[in-house]
């Protein structure tokens, strides 16, 4: 089989996928909790339907299509623990795992085939393989947060109307922050100072945020301290890899030149 026909065959099958869990998402969102997010849910495995098959064209629509994917994944996320945003909470049990399944497939299986090329070695595919498991662990970061928001309201309205309006909307802030630097962690440009300074805040805002989940256990400081461990390991291994490729083409780049001025 050729490298086009495998292409175009995987390109369909994460178009159908895509299709499938956009369809599924609008037909189960009646009478949903959220009706504005569940449209939201639909709509971005439209998009990343479409996208997948001009991802090459320009750079624009590739970041299109990942920040699509993560964001699916993350609201996977929040509808397996949750039921959010379409208000399917442990359904059907099985019926409820293939459902969860099919709607976690297209951001998985796309971000791995798009991230992988002909070339890859052992280092890039555990490369994907981190920035998946940091995706999942961003996203429940980012639905702690919010669901804090939802069992604090005695607290926040004990507060000043001014403290009211910057714990709320810090928190949400805090949360679409969480959201974006699951996406840009799949970005070409992410790498370097960058990648250790958004590393580091996110870092921080786990350990500032942790007296707000309440009385910390030795499961909870456990699952933090390997989670921060897979989030700075995953920065390092990006590093790493982004510069080896550099370097090598810095060299290849180099040897053209001067093969150029011989001739």
């Amino acid at each position: 089989m050729s490298r086009k026909t495998f292409n175009l065959i995987i390109k369909i099958a994460l178009t159908l996928l895509a299709l499938a869990s956009g369809i599924l998402a609008f037909a189960l969102q009646m009478p949903g909790r959220s009706l504005v997010l569940a449209s939201i849910y639909g709509i971005l495995y439209f998009i990343a339907a479409i996208s997948f098959w001009f991802e090459d064209k320009k750079s624009w629509i590739q970041i299109v299509m990942i920040a699509s994917l993560v964001i699916t994944l993350l609201l996977t996320i929040a509808q397996s623990i949750a039921g959010i945003p379409l208000g399917v909470f442990q359904g059907s049990g099985i019926l409820f795992s293939w459902m969860m399944v099919l709607f976690v497939s297209p951001g998985v299986l796309g971000l791995i085939y798009f991230n992988l090329n002909t070339h890859h070695d052992n280092w890039d595919l555990l490369n994907v393989f981190m920035k998946i498991i940091l995706s999942f662990e961003v996203g429940i970061v980012a639905f702690m947060l919010i669901f804090m928001l939802e069992v604090s309201g005695g607290m926040i309205w004990s507060l000043p109307r001014w403290g009211q309006y910057l714990f709320v909307y810090g928190i949400m802030l805090l949360a679409i922050l969480d959201i974006i630097y699951a996406i840009i962690n799949w970005l070409n440009f992410y790498h370097g100072k960058i990648a250790w300074i958004t590393t580091a805040l996110f870092v921080i805002e786990v350990v500032a945020c942790l007296p707000f989940f309440g009385m910390p256990t030795v499961p909870v400081i456990v699952f933090v301290i390997i989670m921060l461990a897979i989030v700075i390991f995953t920065a390092y291994l990006n590093n790493r890899i982004k510069a080896t490729k550099c370097i090598i083409f810095c060299g290849k780049l180099n040897k053209g030149l001067k093969k150029a001025q011989v001739r």
